[in-house]
């Protein structure tokens, strides 16, 4: 079970992959952009699906200077009809000139999984993750890096993280949001055939909270 505790330490992974498309959900949209950090709700079902986690928070970040995005157009073909449906643009990521791989860095509240998991086997662990999966996108390789015991900063969120997983990261709401930016990620069910939406913070959103999460310092006088 995930303890909420002042000071906490969490684990620390990097990721490394070739090609990887983590999208927005755009109803009919023809055009589905990349968003450039790990979420929560990625990882989560990412844990669940290749280690059994039932219960893991973790939040992740693309190094800045190992990628850059691009896009991938492809037509669905419907079976049915043999025929092709309308093109669709994705938005995909991939390694930035004079870098041969996407590198991440993610961070994982620790709980007795993630501990057997990550910290006594230390890896490397081949997981995929994002869209597009069946045609190689996301296929990555992850690695214990440390465990790190962050210090608090105020600031502008670096990621994505479900408004109900802030407390386990040491954000506590409302005192730590200063300025929220909200969307929606995706909470599976426990039997990864459903699920629900959840409100979230979004990349933009202004709080208190540790060091890893956030981007620019944000100064203010409450």
């Amino acid at each position: 079970m995930i303890k909420n505790m002042p000071g906490r330490e969490f684990i620390k992974l990097k990721l490394q992959t070739k090609t990887i498309a983590i999208g927005e959900r755009i109803k009919r949209g023809t055009f589905r952009p990349c968003v450039e950090t790990i979420p929560t709700s990625t990882l989560m079902g990412c844990f669940r699906e290749y280690f059994g986690f039932s219960d893991s928070v973790a939040i992740g970040t693309f190094v800045k200077a190992t990628y850059r995005k691009t896009t991938f157009t492809y037509a669905p073909f419907d079976s049915m009809l043999e025929t092709a449906k309308l093109p669709l643009t994705l938005e995909c990521l991939v390694p930035s000139e004079g870098s041969e791989n996407i590198e991440a860095d993610i961070f994982v509240c620790i709980t007795q999984e993630a501990n057997k998991v990550f910290v006594k086997d230390n890896g490397p662990w081949t997981v995929a993750l994002g869209a597009f999966k069946t045609k190689g996108f996301g296929q990555s390789v992850l690695e214990f890096s440390d465990i790190v015991k962050p210090k608090i900063k105020t600031g502008y969120l670096l990621g994505r993280m479900r408004e109900s997983d802030a407390k386990y990261f040491g954000i506590k709401i409302p005192d730590n949001i200063i300025c929220p930016r909200y969307g929606y990620l995706f909470r599976p069910d426990q039997y990864r055939i459903g699920g629900k939406y959840e409100r979230a913070f979004f990349m933009g959103t202004i709080l208190t909270g540790p060091d890893f999460l956030i981007g620019e310092e944000y100064c203010y006088d409450r």
